[in-house]
């Protein structure tokens, strides 16, 4: 992509290779969200094909997973700003797809446990490089709805893959799953190599090109950033709500309301999928078009979509009726999908171009190592502790944490918001 292509975003005109670029970066997220995830839907056929507790399923759902994933994304962002980002996104996505098809090899927790640490050492080198791309593909309030259109990728992935994940599982064993997504992982590799460019990153970032800051002091930079601490803060509570939702939702309602594998993944597959994607679209529309009128919607529609959820997931976890677990599905999933563009596209607009991927990946070390380590653990672990005598419905009392902390978290980006100073951009801030 050329400068003059780069910056035609500017002005809301993003160009064909921009739009190519963003599609195919949206489907490598939206394979990341699936590879990773698959595990919460297979769940309780893996665990009648090699026994384990609750405890350890979160686990390898939380901490095996995100530990390295979050630790390994800070190296890997900062040499993505140094050497290139479409090269690693490519080599991470073949890498984490040969992962995934070995999974279904796995013949013991050890090596459970072993394929999802490699995993998470792959997809640390999608998030943060994909983000900071489209940073610079996109400019303004266009950055807005291109991160959208990126988010969406995840449950647009959820909706295609899903149900065919149940389908296979049901009908060939949970194994077979597992090299078909490979499969597809390798195809989406090619196309990043060949349809995606690299970005002019702007004036001041190709000014720095020859001396940038080396990790540290990239690192010190941003850390000192209080607008940045709070997203971090804010985002942490988003991220134990989302990765414990996204973990257990398939057990629970497996054990709770009865379903099979391949109805929970029929039904993810709409609200997740289809729901989803109209809902991240749409909220990101709605953010872009409230910026018109103060840049702090950047803040305060993530707050305000937080502080609607917890009702929305109470409704789901509490509901005795289909009708009205069916609503709180629908409304939690339209809420959620609002708040994660909005705020990967406050972070972008907070960091400077040239540390973008660098600081992506900060935010998503805090935002997943203790989020998405501690959702999965948390309610596993309350399942086979306090909530063990209440049966198949422990996880409906465990996933209660989830609703008090994504509320917290709204409370959190309302203190991020009062930082912003009044009738001044937030890009400028950062300046």
């Amino acid at each position: 992509m050329t400068a003059g292509q780069s910056g035609q975003a500017e002005e809301g005109r993003p160009g064909a290779e921009s739009c190519v670029a963003l599609a195919v970066l949206a489907a490598a997220v939206g394979l990341n969200t699936v590879d990773r995830n698959m595990f919460g839907l297979l769940l309780p056929m893996i665990r009648a094909d090699i026994p384990m507790s609750d405890t350890a399923l979160g686990f390898l759902m939380g901490p095996a997973f995100v530990i390295v994933y979050s630790i390994a994304g800070v190296p890997i962002a900062w040499m993505a700003d140094r050497i290139g980002r479409r090269a690693i996104i490519a080599a991470g996505l073949a890498a984490w797809s040969m992962v995934t098809a070995a999974t279904g090899l796995a013949a013991s927790v050890g090596q459970l446990a072993m394929a999802r640490i490699l995993l998470g050492i792959g997809e640390a080198s999608n998030m943060a490089p994909s983000s900071a791309l489209i940073g610079d593909m996109f400019r303004g309030r266009g950055r807005v709805i291109a991160l959208a259109a990126f988010s969406a990728g995840g449950p647009l992935a959820i909706m295609a893959f899903y149900p065919l994940i149940g389908w296979v599982a049901r009908a060939q064993g949970w194994r077979a799953a597992y090299p078909m997504m490979g499969l597809v992982g390798l195809v989406v590799a090619a196309l990043v190599l060949l349809l995606v460019r690299e970005p002019s990153r702007g004036r001041r970032a190709d000014a720095r090109a020859v001396g940038k800051p080396g990790l540290r002091a990239a690192a010190g930079s941003i850390l000192r950033s209080g607008p940045f601490l709070l997203l971090c803060l804010g985002g942490t509570m988003v991220s134990i709500d989302y990765s414990a939702w996204l973990a257990w939702l398939p057990s629970f309602m497996m054990r709770v309301h009865g379903l099979d594998a391949q109805q929970v993944g029929a039904m993810i597959g709409m609200y997740k999928g289809l729901v989803g994607v109209g809902a991240t679209i749409g909220a990101g529309l709605f953010v872009t078009w409230l910026m018109r009128f103060d840049e702090r919607w950047l803040a305060w529609a993530p707050a305000i979509f937080c502080l609607l959820m917890a009702p929305a997931q109470l409704m789901l976890l509490l509901a005795r009726e289909p009708i009205y677990w069916h609503v709180g599905l629908a409304l939690e999933t339209i809420l959620l999908s609002g708040v994660t563009p909005a705020l990967f596209a406050l972070l972008i607009t907070l960091l400077d171009p040239a540390l973008r991927a660098t600081g992506a990946a900060l935010y998503l070390l805090i935002f997943n190592l203790v989020g998405q380590s501690l959702g999965p653990l948390a309610v596993g672990a309350l399942n086979d502790g306090p909530f063990a005598s209440f049966g198949d419905d422990a996880v409906r009392y465990s996933l209660l944490i989830a609703p008090a902390l994504v509320m917290l978290g709204g409370v959190i980006l309302l203190g991020l918001s009062a930082v912003m100073a009044p009738g001044r951009r937030v890009v400028e801030q950062a300046a």
